[in-house]
């Protein structure tokens, strides 16, 4: 009996446990679904489109650029680069230098190139100054010496022609006498040809030769000059550096594989606004027009017509609509703000309207996707 009553006991604490377990499973579950139904969402941001201020138009794709167009800064050089002296963001002058490469084998081959210069300036200095009075002197000693040898050939080859019986002297040694007697005249006319030239002094196309090789050395010395600034690239215009993708120790690569710097002067901005094709023949240029952030309506910016390229190209400023046609080509037309362009970045994309009465009365009024 006490074991009954113990198992009862038991049993009803067992269904206590149960029970306010199950009450407070309830409880959570209706907190939760009360929590989760008084959530503040994040308010999604809508993107509003804008749109057009006129009543018939054609649209555009725009992006913004420097005044004096993006200029890529590249160098048909491959050489490693030395040093950058400008920073992304940093205002620069024409002519100023933007980066420097490795130029050790140019400085070297120049320091040969001007001894060389140095040597043929040396050669035509010592030809115009020619003779000196010490080449005069060498000149007539030599001549003196050939003609006291002449002599001494002469008197002994006299000796032998005096002779009344020949056999006196063997025939060698007469024939001896007479080679050393003309060899001693031949010295003698070589010795007063020399003499002579000496006192004239140098032949004139001697100097122009001189002259010429001068000429050609400093050339070379020049050449190596204009190489050793190549190397450095500097800034055709003045203005701002816009974007920089080398450093130090890099290899420098041709503008069209990598671009290494894009500047542009940016005092004033520019609209490049590429036109689909089947738009193009309803440009006015002389039409107002208007440009809106991407996505936001509430910041208009007028517009004034710079130029035109009339030559259509295959387009390359998507937007990444659904409805945007890629396979077309593009009128390429360049206006400028006429105020508020100093909040706009250079590469930013913008939506234009172009007004145009010319539409076929069945064409829509609306944005045709560049």
């Amino acid at each position: 009996m006490g074991r009954l009553q113990q198992g009862m006991d038991m049993s009803r604490n067992y269904f206590k446990v149960i029970a306010f377990l199950t009450v407070v499973s309830l409880f959570l579950i209706i907190w939760f679904m009360w929590r989760e139904a008084h959530k503040t969402e994040p308010k999604a941001q809508v993107s509003h489109h804008p749109v057009a201020p006129f009543k018939s138009y054609i649209a555009g794709v725009g992006i913004v650029e420097a005044s004096s167009e993006n200029i890529i800064i590249g160098t048909p050089l491959q050489r490693v680069v030395k040093k950058v002296f400008v920073k992304v963001g940093e205002e620069i002058q024409a002519g100023s230098p933007l980066i420097e490469l490795e130029n050790r084998d140019l400085e070297a081959e120049l320091k040969s190139k001007e001894v060389d210069y140095q040597i043929a300036v040396a050669n035509y200095e010592k030809l115009k100054d020619y003779p000196r009075l010490e080449d005069i002197a060498s000149a007539e000693a030599n001549l003196k010496s050939a003609q006291a040898s002449l002599f001494q050939a002469k008197h002994e080859y006299d000796i032998v022609e005096k002779l009344e019986d020949k056999r006196a002297l063997s025939q060698n040694e007469i024939n001896r006498r007479k080679v050393n007697f003309e060899q001693a005249q031949a010295k003698v006319d070589e010795a007063k040809s020399a003499f002579s030239k000496t006192q004239t002094g140098t032949w004139k196309p001697d100097l122009e030769i001189a002259k010429l090789q001068i000429l050609q050395a400093k050339t070379n010395v020049d050449r190596i000059k204009t190489e050793i600034e190549r190397t450095i690239i500097r800034s055709p215009i003045a203005g701002k550096v816009l974007q920089a993708k080398i450093h130090e120790g890099e290899l420098a690569m041709d503008a069209s594989v990598s671009p290494m710097m894009v500047i542009g002067n940016t005092t004033e901005k520019y609209l490049d606004v590429s036109i689909n094709q089947f738009n193009a023949p309803y440009f006015n240029q002389n039409a107002p027009a208007v440009a809106y952030l991407q996505g936001d309506p509430n910041f208009e910016f007028p517009l004034e017509f710079v130029h035109l390229e009339p030559y259509l190209v295959r387009k390359k400023n998507l937007t990444n609509d659904i409805s945007e046609k890629t396979d077309t080509r593009v009128l390429q037309v360049t206006y400028r703000f006429l105020n508020g362009s100093e909040h706009l970045y250079v590469g930013q994309q913008m939506d234009v309207f172009i007004e145009s009465n010319q539409l076929n009365n069945g064409a829509k009024n609306e944005v045709q996707k560049n």
